[in-house]
């Protein structure tokens, strides 16, 4: 896989918006360089002894289905939707956050100002589920997925999904390169992202938003 570190946040911004044949690439930030790229199911313990990644996430799915409904401002019409909006609200499944927008990987990458290198993923290619209705359950490689509007989250991040089939398996790809953030600046990243307006207000819309905001500029632990 290619990797390219990056000496200054104009570099970094010239290195993610590159295009590769045509094609828009999509992105996903990490927090740590060392961390594998696994959808959250596969980096979950199941609680059950002997208990198998695909039951304990249909179980979770199930449970999730049963307790969100009050909550929903969009259901969910097909099980790869139920899972799409599962894993953005938590939830461990077999897909794996991306977005279409190289600030906001960059964003989630420095979120969390860790003392370690961070990291944002770029893939070019991979195919895309056309047929919603499909059975995620059963799929045989690795495929994009875009969820209609099924929260004000995803569309303000511009979120989309890849579906894996073992999520066991740490994800790699031709198309897959990676750009690599030295911890030393991390905290200027996060500075100059504010400035072009990729803020907690616009990632996660509404009161939690604001009050993540808040916290950053006005105490020592935002």
């Amino acid at each position: 896989m290619k990797t390219t570190t990056i000496g200054s946040f104009t570099e970094l911004l010239e290195t993610t918006v590159q295009k590769k044949d045509g094609r828009n690439p999509i992105y996903r930030g990490m927090a740590s360089v060392d961390w594998k790229l696994l959808p959250s199911l596969g980096r979950t313990a199941p609680r059950r002894k002997n208990s198998r990644l695909d039951t304990l996430e249909k179980r979770m799915v199930k449970l999730f289905k049963e307790s969100s409904l009050p909550y929903l401002e969009h259901r969910p019409e097909t099980e790869l939707e139920w899972l799409a909006m599962a894993q953005h609200f938590g939830l461990p499944t077999r897909l794996m956050d991306w977005t279409y927008n190289p600030l906001v990987a960059i964003y989630f990458a420095v979120e969390q100002l860790r003392p370690e290198d961070a990291v944002v993923y770029a893939l070019n290619g991979c195919a895309t589920i056309q047929n919603p209705k499909i059975n995620p359950y059963v799929q045989k490689s690795v495929k994009r997925f875009r969820p209609p509007y099924i929260s004000a989250r995803i569309q303000h991040q511009a979120g989309l999904f890849t579906l894996h089939p073992d999520p066991a398996v740490p994800f790699d790809h031709e198309g897959l390169s990676r750009i690599v953030i030295p911890d030393r600046l991390i905290p200027d990243v996060k500075r100059q992202l504010f400035a072009y307006g990729i803020n907690q207000k616009m990632i996660y819309p509404g009161l939690e938003g604001v009050a993540r905001d808040i916290r950053y500029h006005e105490t020592k632990n935002g």
